[in-house]
Parts: structure tokens; C-alpha cells; sequence
């Protein structure tokens, strides 16, 4: 069908018969739910009649709203839209303007919108959920990529008691690997499954990084030079820290081809920036060393790697870029944690092997390759080159001391009292 044009003084009459193509529905509900304004002065109501032969009444229930779900609703849930103005494309204005905001309007759902306006808006914005005292949960709708998730989580200061946050995401960022191994990695789906998703616990891993281990900040347009900095995290300023990942944990030509592309020349290629990275990590020829032991899921007995190596990644999802499927038998949102290894290996044959990963996961059954769902992974790093002791988590990179040990743990419900839902 093609698309209908409406006149400033064309409006629908009662008894008009429009088709409209069913991937054009987000939602049918009843009109007290709808807000309009005063100077609104026709509002059509709205009778579905699935065309004989298309639709029966049970294809239509999946889009049936009868009211507003608790995250969505503004008596049940304090709900804030936090836009982040650097993901991807920069897209992110035009898809709340466009779409978001009129559809928040419409439901009549009350919000706070925040811009970001600099690379702390979101972890000030996480920190200061701690003394907010509205006696509701939050519902964070954030207009993102994977890196403001990681932000948010890793800024909520610790409570005493346990609080829930409501996560709904509407992906915008260059990769979006959570909602894409979601299946919900297009806008038009991510909202679709805001209105009508139920929220489900995110089951984050976490990384515990030695003391002394420093968090090398990229360079931005606040700040052209970066730096390098102490790692700290909102419960420990000594000690080891614990970082909550959920997308990649890596170290190997991984973090290597993240860590060199981090920069906004770099950025403004998209996905793309880290095959220029990786093409130019690749023909270097080099080796990372240290023992890798883990705890196998499956079997429970703790195996060793010795190395050396040039790949290793810890994901709880499957892909981390649409059609690169790292982990095809990943479960997100379970918990459970997969890990990928490689020895080391030329350049040329680790590109052989990870392009497999564009065939639906193939790449795992290579002789090459150890592919196993792990309790938790023990990493030393035996490096004297401090670019060879970068590790990846969720795009961060953190560079650990030499002989330090690096563990990963498989997801947890809860963060500093914190229990983190995505809507799904």
C-alpha cells in the first residue's frame, strides 16, 4: 500500500475505512488512554477490522494496550529520557523529537528529558539516583548505544537497601550488541517492545582488576589530548575494583584494535573504525602471554591455557555488531557467561577465523578455536609492554600492572543494592 497523504483540512470522518499496513501499528488502545490537547479538533476513534483472509483476532492481541505497563506508567514509576548526544550517528535528537516525544505525549506519560551535555552527564545523573526520595522506582528510557548502558550501571553509588531500576532502550549507538542479540536492534522494534516488553533482570558479569590497575580516558572534543587516570569505582577508591560488564570483557588483539580506534577520528567511521584497527593490530604479528585458567559450566573442573595467545573474549551475548555472531549459543539476559580463545596466531588467520562469525557463528568450530560457557576466568598477565596489558570492557580500557591477575565472574542480579531490569 502506498503512503496516504492527508491535507491540513482532510481529517477522517466517522465510517472513513483506511488500511494501514499492520508493520505500521505500534499499538491499538482504548482512548481514555490517549492524551490530546485543547486545540485538538478531531480525534477519530479507531475500530480494527482485520481484512478478511490477513489477520485473526489472536494476531492482533500482540498489539492490543489495554493500559499503560508499571514502567510506562507515570503513578507507578518515575520515568526520565536521557538522549546521548555522541552515540553513533548522533541520531538520537530526531528519534525523540520524531517519534519518542510524541508518543510519550500521546499516552500522556510524564518525563524528564535529559540531553547529554558532556561525558559525565549519565554517571552523574546514575549517582545522584542514591538521594532521589520520589518513593518510586526509575524507568530510564535511554536513546543510546551499549556504552551509556555500561555508564549507568558502573556510576550507581551503593544503598543500603535494594532499589530496582527499569531499564528501556532504544538503540542509537554504532554496534547496539545488547538489543541486537535481543532481536530488538532496529528503533521501530525497540519501541515497539517498550510499549509492549516486560522487563526482565540484566544480569550483568563483573570484572575485578587489581590495585594499582589505571583507565585510560579517550580523547574527546572537552577533552583533544585524553589521559590516563587511577581506575576507581563508586564503592572502592583502594583495593581491587569491580567493574559490571554486558556486553565484552577482552584481552588480545580485541582490546588492542578498541583501544587504538577510541578516538573521535576514529569514531566518525562507525562500525568501520575497528576493521581499519584491526587491519592495522593484525599485521603486527604479536603475542600475548600468561595463563588463562577457568572454571567450566558445563563440567565444573578448572581447566589452563597457558598461551600464548591472540584472542580472548568473555560475552554473555551473542553477536556484538549485526551478522557477527561471536557466541551463536549465548542467552542473554541469563547470566551465563561464554568465553572465546585463540593461541597465537598469524594475522592473516585470525582474520580467517573471525570472519566465520559473519556465517552465523561458524568460526567456533575451528580447531583453532576454545569456545566454552565458563563460572569464571582467572587471567595473568605476564606483559612488559603496556599496550600488551589493555584490557576491553564494554569499549573502557583498563591497563593492568605486569604479573597481576585479571578475574571474570558470570553475571549477577544485583549491583551495590541495585537490581537493574532492560524491558524486553
Amino acid at each position: 500500500m502506498g503512503d496516504m497523504k492527508i491535507e491540513n483540512d482532510d481529517y477522517l470522518k466517522f465510517g472513513d475505512n483506511v488500511s494501514v499496513p499492520l508493520e505500521s501499528v505500534l499499538a491499538v488502545t482504548p482512548s481514555t488512554l490517549l492524551s490530546y490537547s485543547s486545540d485538538t479538533l478531531h480525534v477519530p476513534s479507531l475500530v480494527v477490522t482485520p481484512t478478511e483472509g490477513t489477520l485473526s483476532g489472536k494476531d492482533i492481541q500482540k498489539y492490543l494496550l489495554p493500559g499503560l505497563p508499571t514502567h510506562l506508567d507515570p503513578c507507578r514509576s518515575r520515568i526520565t529520557v536521557i538522549n546521548s548526544s555522541t552515540a553513533g550517528a548522533h541520531r538520537g535528537q530526531e528519534v525523540y523529537d520524531k517519534l519518542l516525544q510524541p508518543l510519550l505525549e500521546a499516552l500522556n506519560i510524564a518525563h524528564e528529558y535529559i540531553l547529554t551535555s558532556s561525558p559525565s552527564t549519565i554517571s552523574e545523573f546514575a549517582a545522584s539516583l542514591a538521594v532521589t526520595e520520589s518513593g518510586l522506582p526509575h524507568t530510564v528510557i535511554l536513546v543510546s548505544g551499549d556504552t551509556s548502558i555500561h555508564e549507568l550501571i558502573n556510576s550507581l553509588t551503593p544503598i543500603s537497601s535494594t532499589e530496582t531500576i527499569t531499564l528501556a532502550l532504544i538503540p542509537a549507538g554504532s554496534g547496539n550488541a545488547l538489543m541486537t542479540s535481543l532481536s530488538l536492534g532496529s528503533i521501530t522494534s525497540a519501541v515497539f517492545g517498550l510499549v509492549h516488553g516486560t522487563p526482565h533482570p540484566l544480569n550483568p558479569f563483573y570484572v575485578t582488576f587489581p590495585e594499582g590497575s589505571n583507565e585510560v580516558i579517550p580523547p574527546t572534543i572537552h577533552d583533544p589530548n585524553g589521559k590516563t587516570v587511577a581506575l576507581e569505582t563508586p564503592d572502592s577508591s583502594s583495593g581491587p575494583r569491580n567493574i559490571f560488564s554486558l556486553v565484552v570483557t577482552s584481552w588480545g588483539i580485541h582490546a588492542a584494535l578498541v583501544g587504538d580506534s577510541d578516538s573521535p577520528e576514529y569514531r566518525k567511521l562507525g562500525n568501520d573504525r575497528f576493521k581499519k584497527a584491526a587491519a592495522e593490530n593484525l599485521a603486527r604479528n604479536v603475542a600475548w602471554h600468561g595463563p588463562v585458567r577457568y572454571t567450566s559450566a558445563v563440567s565444573g573442573r578448572e581447566e589452563v591455557v597457558e598461551g600464548p595467545h591472540s584472542y580472548l573474549l568473555m560475552t554473555p551475548l551473542s553477536s556484538l555488531e549485526p551478522g557477527f555472531k561471536i557466541a551463536p549459543t549465548a542467552e542473554p539476559l541469563s547470566g551465563k557467561l561464554e568465553m572465546v580463545q585463540m593461541p597465537f596466531l598469524s594475522g592473516e588467520e585470525i582474520m580467517r577465523v573471525l570472519m566465520l562469525a559473519y556465517q552465523n557463528g561458524k568460526h567456533v568450530y575451528e580447531k583453532e578455536v576454545l569456545y566454552e560457557e565458563v563460572e569464571e576466568v582467572y587471567v595473568a598477565v605476564h606483559e612488559d609492554e603496556e599496550r600488551m596489558r589493555r584490557w576491553c570492557v564494554d569499549g573502557r580500557i583498563i591497563i593492568v600492572p605486569n604479573g597481576a591477575t585479571v578475574a571474570v565472574h558470570k553475571g549477577v542480579e544485583n549491583i551495590r543494592g541495585w537490581n537493574i531490569q532492560v524491558v524486553v
